[in-house]
């Protein structure tokens, strides 16, 4: 089958299935309230109008910094603390009650304590690095202990060196489970980000506007800041696969 026939059966089912979407959504708008429930025109109305205040932008550019803060903070200590706890099996022993108590505590729970020790302007990045460091820490872990053994043998064996072995056994093994965690805890870093700007409403940021929109009753604003929250996710999570792709192809690292 050609390679032009094959995306053209995808953009078939993406084109088909956002459109049944749309259908659904433009049907649940119109038994419901306005009030309470915006459709596509109005939200989509009210994104454009919003793609021209400055304040969106900087709404959205001050907590996208404060949550990639978060994320990258949890990611390399996620990273170190698996490293260490192969080596140290104590260490992992110690760091479990830990993990449990971060993977089982809800979040709203962890903000409205954690608005206890910070200022409302640091909550995203406390929450982001509350939900991700967890899942990089797990799965990293995973990836250590599945790595073969008998290449770490052979990489003895020939006397390869730190930077050799880490190309040639480390990253094929442990990229995959560094993919699938980046995959789920992007998205995660940002909702649960948001949702602490919620609660803690600092200034210049999307969950204050989403706050606002709530008081204001404006449905249509509250949906376009949802819809963008959605765009984000996704836009970030294609970025830090390409990225890690990148990084992949250009070490020569098998998949």
């Amino acid at each position: 089958m050609k390679v032009s026939t094959i995306w053209a059966k995808r953009w078939f089912r993406i084109g088909v299935t956002a459109l049944f979407w749309l259908a659904v959504w433009q049907a649940a708008a119109v038994l419901l309230p306005k009030l309470l429930f915006a459709g596509p025109v109005p939200t989509v109305r009210s994104l454009l109008s919003l793609l021209q205040n400055s304040e969106f932008w900087f709404s959205i550019a001050h907590s996208l910094g404060k949550i990639a803060s978060g994320f990258l903070l949890a990611f390399s200590t996620g990273c170190l603390l698996a490293i260490a706890c192969r080596r140290m099996p104590v260490l992992r022993m110690l760091l479990g009650p830990l993990i449990q108590v971060m993977k089982s505590l809800p979040v709203a729970c962890f903000i409205v304590v954690a608005l206890i020790w910070v200022r409302s302007e640091w909550i995203s990045v406390l929450t982001a690095f509350f939900v991700v460091f967890p899942a990089v820490y797990i799965n990293l872990g995973e990836g250590l202990q599945q790595t073969d053994q008998g290449m770490l043998e052979m990489a003895q064996l020939f006397h390869l060196t730190p930077a050799k072995r880490l190309r040639a056994v480390w990253l094929p093994a442990c990229l995959p489970y560094l993919l699938s965690a980046c995959r789920v805890s992007v998205g995660m870093a940002l909702k649960a980000g948001v949702a602490g700007e919620i609660i803690g409403l600092p200034r210049w940021s999307i969950g204050e506007q989403l706050y606002l929109s709530k008081l204001y009753l404006n449905t249509a604003d509250l949906f376009a800041w949802s819809l963008v929250i959605i765009l984000l996710s996704l836009a970030l999570e294609r970025l830090l696969v390409f990225a890690l792709a990148t990084v992949q192809r250009k070490w020569g690292i098998a998949a």
